[in-house]
């Protein structure tokens, strides 16, 4: 029984386990696009074209857990993104 209540429970928390936005070189640009319409006003002028696919991997997952940030914060959090890519100081 204890088994059976394992595997269900299993089964209905997986879902719910956030992942990171896979990006390869083909959905790349597409997420890119995604990230810098998503992202707040003042972090427009930041070069978004530059990142690698890991970085914009990053930044999309900050934007779609942004429920407690403001938008401020999550300027923060973006600029430490390009910080740790070495593309602003």
């Amino acid at each position: 029984m204890r088994s059976i209540v394992l595997t269900l429970s299993l089964a209905m928390a997986l879902p719910m386990i956030p992942t990171v936005a896979a990006a390869d070189s083909h959905s790349c640009n597409q997420l890119r696009q995604t990230v810098f319409n998503r992202a707040p006003s003042i972090s427009r002028d930041l070069p978004f074209g530059a990142l690698t696919c890991d970085g914009i991997s990053a930044i999309h997952l900050l934007l779609i857990r942004r429920n407690t940030y403001t938008p401020f914060d999550m300027n923060q959090r973006i600029e430490a993104i390009f910080r740790g890519e070495g593309l602003i100081r």
